[in-house]
Parts: C-alpha cells; sequence; structure tokens
C-alpha cells in the first residue's frame, strides 16, 4: 500500500487536465534531487514488512464463508495505540481496498543489523494476535491472496448486492458491490471510478476454465461470445 495521505482526490477529467504538469514537474524534480544526493553515502538501508489479513466469517451451521466488512470498526480501534504513543508502538494498521481487508506492518522499521532479523517472525505473531483480539465470533483473518468466493453471490457479510446500472457507484461491477470497497479513505472508490472513466468502460478479464466431463456450459456470468470463460469486471 503507497502513502495514504489526507486530502480531495481528483476526478479523471480532473486528472487528465493536470497530467502534463505532473509529467513535467516529477522529471524536474527527479532530476533536482539526483543531482543533490548522488554523491550521499553512509546511509543506512531501512526495510520492513507488511502483511495483508482478510477477515473471514464461518457461518457453520449455515455452511457459509463470507468476507467480513468491519476493516473500518476495527482500525479505529487498532489505531488507538499509534495515535497515543506514534513512537512507542510495535505495530502499525493501515486500511487497504478491500472493507474486509486490513494491513499490518512493524512499528518501526528495521536497521543495518543482522539482530534485526530475529524479531520478523516474533512482530508477525504479535501483530496477528493483536487483530484477532478484535475478531466476532466466527471470524477469522486470513493472509491468502484472495478470498475464493470473491464476486460469488451474497460473498459479504452484510450481504450488500451489486447495482451495475446506478451511475453513482464506483465499480458499476456485475458482481463486486461498492459496499464491499474501504469506504473510509477517498483514495479507493475514486481509483475505482477513474479506471473505469479513464478506459471509457468497465475492466474485462475473461479466464478459460478447466473443463472436464462435469463442466456446466455456459459458465453462469460468463459473456455471451465467451462461454466457457470467466468474466470478471472489477478490481477487488
Amino acid at each position: 500500500m503507497g502513502l495514504l495521505s489526507e486530502g480531495s482526490p481528483l476526478s479523471w477529467e480532473e486528472t487528465k487536465a493536470l497530467a502534463q504538469h505532473v509529467r513535467e514537474h516529477g522529471i524536474e524534480q527527479f532530476i533536482n534531487m539526483y543531482a543533490r544526493l548522488r554523491d550521499r553515502q553512509g546511509d543506512m538501508l531501512k526495510w520492513g514488512d507488511e502483511v495483508e489479513y482478510i477477515i473471514v466469517r464461518f457461518d457453520d451451521e449455515q455452511k457459509a464463508a463470507q468476507v467480513s466488512l468491519r476493516a473500518r470498526e476495527m482500525l479505529a480501534v487498532l489505531n488507538e495505540k499509534e495515535a497515543a504513543d506514534p513512537q512507542g508502538v510495535k505495530s502499525l494498521w493501515r486500511p487497504e481496498y478491500g472493507a474486509y481487508m486490513i494491513e499490518g506492518t512493524p512499528g518501526k522499521p528495521y536497521g543495518g543489523l543482522l539482530a534485526h532479523f530475529n524479531v520478523v517472525e516474533a512482530n508477525m505473531r504479535y501483530r496477528r494476535l493483536e487483530v484477532a483480539e478484535m475478531l466476532s465470533p466466527g471470524e477469522h483473518v486470513m493472509s491468502i491472496t484472495n478470498f475464493p468466493r470473491l464476486g460469488c453471490p451474497n460473498f459479504t457479510f452484510p450481504p450488500a448486492k451489486p447495482t451495475p446500472e446506478d451511475e453513482t457507484c464506483a465499480a458499476r461491477s456485475l458482481y463486486f458491490p461498492d459496499e464491499a470497497i474501504f469506504p473510509g479513505h477517498p483514495r479507493f472508490k475514486t481509483l475505482t471510478r477513474n479506471i473505469r472513466q479513464r478506459r471509457g468502460e468497465k475492466v474485462s478479464i475473461d479466464l478459460p476454465i478447466f473443463k472436464d466431463k462435469n463442466t456446466v456450459i455456459p459458465v453462469e456470468g460468463s459473456l455471451p461470445e465467451k462461454p466457457d470463460h470467466v468474466h470478471m469486471d472489477a478490481m477487488g
């Protein structure tokens, strides 16, 4: 996750009007910084890690697994330690794109000592225990590439339905509701809307399926011209 600054993000039309200015001044800034720092030596390499967690709710009675849209609620509590003692916390917590995702990093960057490698795993374990204390009954945090049921009907809790015909929505996806986008920072919905407006259409990804004797064609939700593909029209 990049730097999340407070402010008002620009629409795609506003961004286009400033694009050339950003290009020119970005290049000029890089050249000036390079000239100023090219002979600098002796800096200690700072490094760290980030782990993204997906909040998953399991309903054993209904045999259902859903992503839990509690990231904003949990981050409000997790960030209290940083607000009270920004120099002394062992972990930092930040939002991610999904309203069901949070990101944890060490409280401070590691330095140039070999001994720092010995505390990485312990800090990862501390972060997982810290976020686990925030979970409701039936919830778990999972560090996986993505949730397998993303885009399926009722994959969120609370349930939310896509509204592709609503022009005020950011994604206008057939499968991914705006409620699943993190609502606590304007960057995420603006990014989604700007990508769609820049393209002049929604994202369109079609993944061919592996076929066996039990495969049903057409695949549910596939495009008519690609009945044996899984169709995706949004990030998530």
